[in-house]
């Protein structure tokens, strides 16, 4: 009796799903590339797993799975903010070709632009040229005016120089379930 038990576990265990909870983290290569500047929302966007993802000691998720998703939302980088992108996958392909429903997201943002640098070097160089040129008697007055005139010459940057976010194919991104995930086992 104790070894038909056993065989009855383990065909149960052959047929159970893996369930991933949410907020599980996964690892991602990208295949298309994403960038603020240009990309739109409902743009395609696909991703293959980096590594496998485990349930129950087990693998759930095989490495060079495929993500299936699209371009959630995007902000192109403006002057007063950074580039921002959500990517949203709603299906997994699993090597095998079962396809498998989900949601897997996260959201990017650009590095914020390094202004103070630009503002000090522009601010000094403006306040120290026209204070030479103003002779002693304007000095001050020279330095204060090439200051300000430093100050607004490093406001008013190329938009070339916008802090966009571009996501290129290769890269590996960090995603996240956003909702538990049964994958059926075969």
């Amino acid at each position: 009796m104790g070894v038909v038990s056993l065989g009855i576990l383990v065909i149960t265990w052959q047929f159970q799903s893996a369930v991933l909870p949410a907020g599980t983290g996964l690892d991602a290569k990208l295949e298309s590339s994403v960038k603020t500047g240009s990309s739109e929302v409902g743009d395609d966007v696909t991703a293959v797993v980096a590594n496998p993802i485990l349930a129950a000691g087990r693998v759930a998720v095989p490495r060079g799975t495929r993500l299936k998703g699209r371009v959630e939302t995007v902000q192109p980088a403006t002057r007063a903010a950074e580039g921002r992108v959500r990517l949203v996958f709603r299906e997994i392909e699993l090597p095998d070709g079962r396809r498998v429903p989900t949601w897997i997201t996260n959201s990017f943002g650009a590095s914020p632009r390094k202004r103070t640098l630009r503002y000090v070097l522009y601010m000094g160089a403006g306040g120290a040229a026209v204070g030479l040129i103003g002779g002693k008697t304007a000095r001050v007055a020279g330095i204060l005016g090439g200051t300000l005139i430093g100050f607004v010459m490093a406001g008013s940057g190329e938009d070339s120089n916008l802090p966009n976010l571009t996501l290129r194919s290769g890269q590996t991104i960090h995603l996240q379930l956003g909702e538990e995930l049964a994958i059926p086992s075969q």
